[in-house]
């Protein structure tokens, strides 16, 4: 995520510390809102950033940014790499293994699944990548006598439908994809008589968690104003987990 540039007149304040009536607090605010946008500068793809480049990506004047990286390089919040280029430090990677471990995905996402299941009157799944299978982790039946009769823990094809699509398109993020763009819808190609349609989940930096699915019968789906009311829907789960888990829901969902 690259940070808004601030003006000179903004960075400029966030050089007054020193002078006096400061208000010290309002200055020890800013100061962290800045180490933040630091370290929110660096993306998925940077093998490391010059001051030059932090300075572009943040606004920051070099001066301003070599007191803070200082800070940040004492707590590892920051690495300094030999050739001069800065990195995330360890501490970041720490505090990520932290936030996986902490994160129950069963208690914020069986709730999102009862509700489409409800809102959609169809089956609604949650699947991850296994290998080269796909996994349903959590699922939440619809109210449909005639369904997909899949259970948690089953192992499907990754290759086929619209769950396997998901995670298998969007691995390595969203790319250029917003909105309806992430949707995948499939028709009877893992059985012939279900439909489904499917959408990523992501969390902190646009990583792929897995595919949120609602899944009933061909018949059903056909009904294009069913479909599109699912496809909504679909949508607005997928947008409310990826908040949730960390992920930048405004700009993949918006």
């Amino acid at each position: 995520m690259v940070v808004k540039n601030r003006s000179s007149h903004e960075e400029g304040r966030g050089d007054m510390a020193s002078e006096p009536g400061s208000d010290a607090k309002a200055l020890g605010v800013a100061s962290v809102q800045r180490a933040l946008n630091i370290l929110t500068a660096f993306q998925v793809n940077d093998s490391g950033l010059t001051l030059a480049e932090l300075s572009r990506r943040t606004g920051y004047y070099k001066s301003t940014l070599l007191r803070l990286l200082a800070t940040l390089q004492d707590h590892r919040f920051v690495s300094k790499l030999p050739d001069g280029r800065y990195t995330l430090g360890s501490i970041v990677f720490y505090l990520g293994q932290v936030y996986d471990q902490s994160l129950n995905l069963r208690a914020v996402i069986e709730p999102v699944l009862k509700d489409l299941a409800k809102e959609t009157d169809e089956d609604a799944m949650f699947e991850i990548r296994e290998n080269d299978s796909r996994l349903v982790l959590l699922r939440s039946d619809g109210q449909q006598r005639v369904r997909e009769h899949v259970m948690v823990g089953t192992l499907l094809p990754l290759d086929v439908g619209a769950p396997g699509h998901v995670l298998t398109r969007f691995a390595n993020g969203p790319g250029r994809h917003t909105g309806e763009d992430l949707i995948i819808d499939s028709f009877g190609e893992r059985d012939p008589e279900i439909a489904g349609v499917a959408a990523p989940v992501f969390g902190p930096g646009s990583r792929l968690i897995g595919s949120l699915c609602v899944t009933g019968t061909i018949t059903r789906f056909h009904n294009k104003e069913h479909l599109r009311a699912i496809r909504a829907a679909v949508m607005r789960a997928a947008r409310q987990l990826t908040s949730s888990l960390g992920g930048e829901a405004r700009s993949i969902f918006p």
